[in-house]
């Protein structure tokens, strides 16, 4: 019962973590590379891509599904390469506007299918705890 009650405590961080991530993406898209654009400044991108995912242990995750894991680290992955991007890039601004809206694209993708998986999981273990 402890390691369900964990495992959905942990499930929800991780939802709760990858929704306000992608809402900040693809929400303020314009509003980040206006100010990239503008100002010349890249100092705003660690809030945008500010994550919690970076504290959860692999002890952590091996509560949680493969698929689960996989899907993660695919999300995970496509924000961690877009704000590399974003923080090194030498190109010019239309051309930034250019692969951050197929990024945020990208993004909007990945987080809808690993919501379906954080959900499915999470059913599957508030199921279990009422059993």
């Amino acid at each position: 019962m402890r390691v369900s009650k964990d495992t959905s405590r942990l499930l929800i961080i991780l939802r709760q973590d990858a929704a306000r991530l992608a809402d900040r993406i693809i929400t303020r898209e314009k509003e980040y590379l206006h100010i990239l654009s503008m100002k010349r400044t890249r100092e705003h991108f660690n809030a945008v891509f500010r994550s919690n995912f970076k504290t959860i242990t692999v002890q952590q995750l091996m509560l949680l599904s493969e698929e689960l894991i996989i899907n993660l680290e695919d999300f995970y992955n496509t924000i961690d390469d877009m704000h590399w991007y974003l923080v090194h890039t030498e190109d010019m601004p239309a051309t930034i506007e250019d692969r951050v809206h197929a990024m945020v694209r990208d993004v909007k993708n990945k987080y809808d299918q690993l919501n379906l998986y954080l959900n499915a999981e999470l059913e599957t273990h508030e199921e279990s705890d009422v059993a």
